[in-house]
């Protein structure tokens, strides 16, 4: 087996390009050499045990070094102007699941609103509006959320790990535990916070979509609806909220869990699809009349399908990679 040198610099190279990993990888072998020799050379002076052994010694110069991926940002020199690189990978995966679920609900939002308010709706006046609610949407996650992160990072102290860093500490022995790294903990978190969200979602305000002046402020969801749809609604959220957890305790690849998120996931999303098929209106009757065999209540109600199932192939996509990256650490 080759030294836990040898790994940790594997580890650090492979983030970077090819043309870089020789040249990088004898300079970090030098480094770490040198600062090996020196741990060594402090511990055989009086007053300084414990520290004689070499495999001791590589391990505390391994640990002062600290995360690959984050040494190896600092050699590629890439440039990260948005957020510090310590919390950019949360910043951006937070940002790529939340960019397609805002945009889909602002493009509902839009829709209902402009075939709700307008006597006759025109194919390119409802396009226009569309677009405009979801740039509208889009921007305003972005700039809410990276706001968010710099105000966390501005306000950690010097020195100190960011709430949002990828762990609160690295030690090498993870060389030894490929998959176990810190990227399915930050994305179980970030599917627990998009759950509570749409958790709520029965009991969400029409205002908070800049609609309640068509309904009064009343819930977007139809009041008539039968509470055991709700339940049911509620306990698959529930169900998919347990997965996360379970990714949180034990983190890493596992290709039981896969399968049971990807099969919870698709059933939530034949659920929801019977939901909307099974009401005249899944939605406020006064945001969308109910179901008289009009051309906007069918438009509405299929857009409404479509929409789930945006949401739930995007997060098929995003489940099965974040598998495969787990999978190839």
């Amino acid at each position: 087996m080759p030294r836990l040198t040898d790994r940790y610099i594997s580890e650090v190279v492979r983030h970077l390009p090819e043309d870089q990993r020789a040249d990088i990888s004898q300079e970090i072998a030098a480094t770490i050499d040198d600062m090996v020799a020196a741990e060594l050379d402090t511990a055989a002076r009086p007053g300084h045990p414990g520290l004689a052994d070499p495999a001791a010694a590589e391990h505390t110069v391994l640990r002062r070094l600290g995360d690959p991926a984050e040494l190896a940002r600092r050699y590629s020199g890439v440039r990260q102007y948005l957020v510090g690189p310590d919390v950019y990978p949360v910043w951006a995966r937070v940002l790529r699941w939340l960019a397609p679920v805002v945009g889909t609900i602002a493009a509902v939002a839009g829709g209902i609103l402009y075939v709700s308010t307008t006597p006759t709706p025109q194919l390119g006046d409802l396009i226009a509006q569309l677009v405009t609610s979801v740039s509208a949407a889009l921007l305003w996650a972005f700039a809410a959320w990276t706001l968010v992160v710099v105000i966390i990072e501005r306000t950690t102290p010097e020195g100190a790990r960011s709430a949002l860093s990828r762990s609160s500490s690295w030690d090498p022995a993870e060389l030894d535990r490929p998959g176990r790294g810190t990227d399915t903990r930050a994305d179980a978190i970030v599917s627990l916070v998009l759950l509570a969200l749409l958790a709520g979602v029965p009991f969400i305000p029409s205002t908070f979509l800049y609609i309640g002046h068509l309904n009064g402020g009343e819930p977007l969801i139809n009041p008539d609806i039968h509470t055991g749809w709700v339940a049911g609604y509620l306990a698959l959220i529930g169900a998919l909220a347990l997965i996360q957890v379970w990714r949180l305790a034990r983190p890493g690849p596992s290709r039981q869990r896969l399968a049971v998120e990807v099969t919870t996931d698709v059933v939530f999303g034949v659920y929801l699809t019977a939901l909307i098929l099974s009401q005249e209106t899944v939605l406020h009757p006064e945001l969308v009349p109910a179901a008289d065999g009009s051309a906007t209540a069918t438009a509405v109600r299929w857009g409404l399908v479509a929409a789930v199932w945006v949401i739930v192939a995007w997060d098929q996509v995003e489940t099965v990679r974040t598998a495969r990256r787990a999978a190839d650490r």
